[in-house]
């Protein structure tokens, strides 16, 4: 083969392919066009990528902002001899007042040594107000008369002030970032506990004997906590994870009562063990968070 022809498809293959990987985008979309305040709404993220390649998705850390996250939901792999394809549900839900609200997410590629992130395109959902229209009674009288407003307007002066408040804000966001990142990630793991603890103890107080119900309740809150798959595992597996000597006997004694006959005996020491147990992962969590 001439040596022309040959660099000739090796440059129209090396071309092709660096083409081919920026087209790995992946796909975001609101499930619904309008919310409501507070109102739970899903968000689809989605990516299909050549099957060799690692894509991790954001987690519950992930900043959604102007969202907040409520749960997700992770499908398995569809794969075929070349491409792979992962999805996932966010639920998340607002409480800005903007008429109209923007998300786009990050998917993260990862390499050898670094990761490269892939941003899906920003998707709008608009604001259901509860309030529509303003009565009659509360509109504003308009005055139309002529005031003669003062036209000058320092620009030098205020572009050396907006100058010095970037480099300031540029200054304390190195000096004082990591510390209000952190102060932030605290304040919602101590909003979700004190949440978690709330819900805990009605579920007790008032259903006592649905067992099955409050131990969903305390793996799915350990689960956000940690990240650890723990509405997946078996008790042995979460004996075997939680390093707990009393951990086996409550979850024993939870067990029998979900599959065996009701005996409530043990079960307020089995439920006062899983409570002081998300404690502790709780104060783990926020004393690693805080000192890390």
């Amino acid at each position: 083969m001439p040596k022309k022809v040959y660099s000739f498809i090796i440059i129209f293959f090396l071309v092709f392919s660096a083409g081919f990987a920026q087209k790995i985008t992946p796909k975001g979309r609101f499930l619904k066009d309008s919310v409501q305040i507070g109102e739970p709404i899903e968000f689809v993220l989605s990516i299909k990528y050549p099957k060799t390649m690692e894509i991790i998705f954001p987690d519950s850390l992930y900043n959604f902002f102007p969202f907040e996250l409520t749960k997700k939901t992770y499908f398995p792999t569809k794969s075929d001899s070349v491409f792979s394809v992962d999805s996932a549900i966010y639920y998340l839900s607002t409480f800005e007042i903007d008429s109209v609200q923007y998300l786009k997410m990050p998917v993260y590629k990862i390499n050898e040594f670094d990761s490269l992130v892939l941003w899906t395109i920003s998707d709008s959902i608009i604001l259901k107000h509860a309030v529509e229209s303003i009565p009659d009674s509360v509109i504003m009288v308009t005055n139309t008369n002529y005031v003669e407003v003062p036209m000058a307007f320092n620009y030098p002066y205020a572009t050396i002030a907006l100058i010095i408040l970037v480099i300031l804000v540029v200054i304390l966001w190195f000096v004082f970032g990591k510390t209000v990142t952190n102060k932030i990630q605290i304040y919602r793991l101590k909003k979700r506990n004190l949440k978690f603890i709330e819900t805990f103890d009605n579920l007790i107080t008032n259903n006592f004997l649905n067992t099955e119900e409050i131990l969903i309740l305390w793996k799915a809150y350990l689960e956000k906590l940690t990240g650890e798959p723990y509405t997946k595992l078996t008790t042995t597996e979460i004996v075997s994870l939680l390093k707990y000597s009393n951990v086996e006997t409550a979850l024993t004694a939870i067990d029998r009562n979900i599959y065996g006959p009701k005996d409530d005996s043990l079960l307020t020491d089995a439920y006062q063990t899983l409570k002081d147990i998300s404690q502790e992962e709780y104060t783990i969590k926020v004393n690693l968070i805080a000192h890390g």
